[in-house]
Formats: structure tokens, C-alpha cells, sequence
């Protein structure tokens, strides 16, 4: 008796590619989450994947994320967000949510406080709390929106206990800084953990689209699978 392990699709990509050197292997999505990607290589340098808990956040600072849902993992975060947000006894504690975003969402309907501002401005929003967090690329000038101050008050006094998550649809740069954040707040391996990329090639889904269309018009392509 034994036990039957599947290979990964990243294993068979490899064996398939050492079985044809020449061969090339891209992926592309046209509703990727590619901003996400390269915020994550920005940040660390490679490719991770994030998972948040939010069952364990007493702060949550949402930056243009409709984490409750929207994304990989919105059942899961919607589940633990309300099991935090019940105050079952004299002991809990219910959590505090802050939304900048550029639209109405399910997460900014639920949020203690919201800060509805253009999708370009999420980013200014970010600096000023990454300035005022004093890391490095923020910028505490921008630190005009009324209730920035009072957020970054709120999160030094929730290191390790806090969460800052930002939009998919916000630039590498909005996410490389939420990165930073959380870094900054002792949330990394408590309400932030990161892991291996659960694609099995991770790549910008664009940027090996534009490769493959230069490779078939420079002729150099003989054969297309999809």
C-alpha cells in the first residue's frame, strides 16, 4: 500500500519544458491580479502570496479593498471579519475599520470610518500613513485627509494586532507600501502571513502576453498550444 501524490501543475510545467528545451511557457488572465503581484516583488523582490486574518485584527485599514466581497479569500476573510466584529462577551472586543476607496463597497458599507476619495488619491492616502509610520517612500505632507493623524495614533497603539490590505485594482506601488505597513507594525506572523505564489508560473500576465506576440510576429513560434 501506498500513497498516490498528484504531480503540481508546476511540476508538470517543468517536465514538460525539460522535455522541450526550446519551448516557452506564458499565462495570461484579462482580469489578472497582476498589480498585486508585482506590489509583492516590489516590496520583497519575488513573487508571495498574502493571506490575511483578519479574525485576529483589532485595526483594519482597507486601501481601496473590498475584502468582504471581493478577491481570493472573501468568504473566508467575510467569516472571520464578523466573527471579530461580535462582541460575545465582557472580555471581546469588536474591531475598527477604516475604508479609503474610490467607490461604494460592501467593506466601506461596513466601515467605522470612511474616506470616499478618486482611485488616483488612494495612493497620496497611503504615503501620508506610511510618512506619518515614519517609512521610508511615505510621505507625511499628504497628510491633509482629516482623520490620517487619528488612524496613525490608532495603529502604533495596535502593532502586531492590526491590517492594512490594499485594492487589486490599486497600482504595485499602493501595495508595495501596505507591505511596508504592515512590516513596520509587527503584523507580519500575526494578522499578515506570506507563502510560496500559488500560481505555478508566476509572472505579469501582460508583460508575457507582449513577449509571446513578439516572439509570434519575429517568427519565431512554430507551434501554439492554449
Amino acid at each position: 500500500t501506498g500513497t498516490v501524490t498528484s504531480p503540481s501543475m508546476a511540476d508538470q510545467i517543468h517536465s514538460i519544458l525539460a522535455q522541450f528545451p526550446q519551448a516557452k511557457w506564458h499565462q495570461y488572465e484579462p482580469l489578472s491580479r497582476d498589480t498585486v503581484h508585482d506590489g509583492a516583488k516590489l516590496a520583497f523582490g519575488e513573487y508571495v502570496n498574502t493571506v490575511y486574518h483578519f479574525d485576529q485584527a483589532e485595526v483594519i485599514v482597507s486601501l481601496d479593498a473590498d475584502f468582504l466581497s471581493a478577491g481570493p479569500g472573501a468568504v473566508r476573510y467575510a467569516r472571520d471579519f464578523a466573527d471579530k466584529r461580535r462582541v460575545t462577551g465582557s472580555e471581546s472586543t469588536m474591531n475598527r475599520v477604516y475604508v479609503a476607496e474610490s467607490t461604494p463597497t460592501v467593506t466601506g458599507a461596513m466601515a467605522d470610518h470612511r474616506a470616499p476619495m478618486r482611485a488616483r488619491d488612494v495612493e497620496a492616502f497611503a504615503r501620508a500613513l506610511a510618512g506619518g509610520l515614519g517609512i521610508k517612500g511615505g510621505d507625511a505632507a499628504h497628510a491633509s485627509f482629516s482623520w490620517v493623524p487619528a488612524l496613525i495614533r490608532d495603529l502604533q497603539n495596535h502593532r502586531g494586532t492590526s491590517l492594512v490590505i490594499a485594492g487589486e485594482q490599486q497600482p504595485a506601488a499602493v501595495h508595495a507600501l501596505a507591505h511596508a505597513i504592515n512590516d513596520a507594525l509587527g503584523n507580519v506572523g500575526k494578522t499578515v502571513h506570506y507563502a510560496d505564489p500559488a500560481e505555478a508560473n508566476p509572472v505579469n500576465g501582460l508583460d508575457s502576453l507582449k513577449e509571446l506576440v513578439a516572439d509570434i510576429q519575429g517568427g519565431q513560434v512554430d507551434t501554439l498550444f492554449i
